[in-house]
């Protein structure tokens, strides 16, 4: 249903095919019962690790995000 007709008040995340099939990956192997809760959880590990991460290991990060945000889902 489109958006603008939608009685659905929660704000929405807009994001490419191949990072939500990755969220919903992430989900099952979390077990979590939605996909704001997976997303809580991966700001929570954001939050705890922003701190430890390494130039190299952000270059790394940012190159992996670029190739799953890429990624088309059939």
């Amino acid at each position: 249903m489109a958006r603008t007709t939608s009685k659905d008040a929660r704000p929405r995340v807009d994001c490419s095919s191949g990072v939500k099939a990755s969220l919903r990956t992430v989900r099952e192997a979390l077990k979590c019962k939605s996909d704001s809760e997976t997303l809580a959880y991966l700001l929570a590990l954001y939050d705890d690790s922003y701190e430890k991460i390494t130039l190299v290991k952000d270059k790394q990060y940012r190159e992996k995000a670029e190739i799953i945000d890429r990624q088309q889902s059939f």
